[in-house]
C-alpha cells in the first residue's frame, strides 16, 4: 500500500515538473543554465543585433523532444507539448554559436534545400505575434509561408554555446 501511495506521488511530482519545463535535466537539457528568456520585442532585438541577425549562419542541428514515454509498466504518458531546440553557428566571433529552445512548440517547419542550393542564412525573421514566438530563416517571412524554415512556440530562450563549434554531434549517428 506505502509503496502504491509513493508511485503515485512520483507520478504527480513527474506531471508538475513536465508542466514547468523542469524534466529537460532528465533528457538531456541543462535546466536554465545560462538560458536567458527572451520575453518581447526588446529581447528579440537584442538577441538580434548581439547575433548579427544570424548573417552568414547556419542551422545546425534541430533537436525535438516530445513529452510522450512509456513506463516501465508499459504504459504511455503523454500531454502533447513539444520542446525544440535549434543550434545555429556563423561566421562570427562573440558569439559564434547559440542555441534557441522553443518550449510548447506550435510548428516546426522544415525544408531542407534542393541539392543546388546552399542553407546559408542571410537574414531572418524574429516576432512575437499575439502569445506566439516565431522565427524563420528569412528576411520578410509572413506567417504561412512554408518556403523557408520556421518555428513557433510559446516561449523561448536562448543561450551561448562556443564548445558546439564545428562539425560536432550531439546524439550518436549509429
Amino acid at each position: 500500500m506505502q509503496c502504491s501511495k509513493q508511485m503515485n506521488d512520483l507520478r504527480e511530482l513527474i506531471l508538475i515538473c513536465r508542466r514547468k519545463s523542469l524534466l529537460h535535466s532528465i533528457i538531456g537539457f541543462n535546466i536554465m543554465q545560462d538560458w536567458k528568456e527572451i520575453k518581447d520585442e526588446k529581447d528579440i532585438e537584442t538577441l538580434l543585433d548581439l547575433y548579427g541577425h544570424f548573417h552568414d549562419g547556419c542551422l545546425r542541428e534541430v533537436h525535438i523532444v516530445t513529452r510522450e514515454s512509456i513506463t516501465k509498466e508499459l504504459s504511455m504518458t503523454f500531454d502533447g507539448h513539444l520542446t525544440a531546440t535549434l543550434l545555429f553557428q556563423r561566421q562570427y566571433k562573440n558569439p559564434t554559436v547559440i542555441e534557441l529552445r522553443f518550449d510548447n512548440v506550435e510548428k516546426l517547419n522544415f525544408n531542407p534545400p534542393a541539392s543546388q542550393f546552399n542553407s546559408i542564412i542571410y537574414d531572418v525573421t524574429f516576432k512575437k505575434v499575439d502569445n506566439l514566438f516565431y522565427w524563420a530563416s528569412e528576411d520578410n517571412w509572413e506567417i504561412g509561408d512554408n518556403d523557408a524554415v520556421w518555428i513557433s512556440g510559446e516561449s523561448v530562450f536562448w543561450r551561448e554555446r562556443p564548445e558546439l563549434i564545428g562539425q560536432v554531434n550531439r546524439l550518436n549517428d549509429e
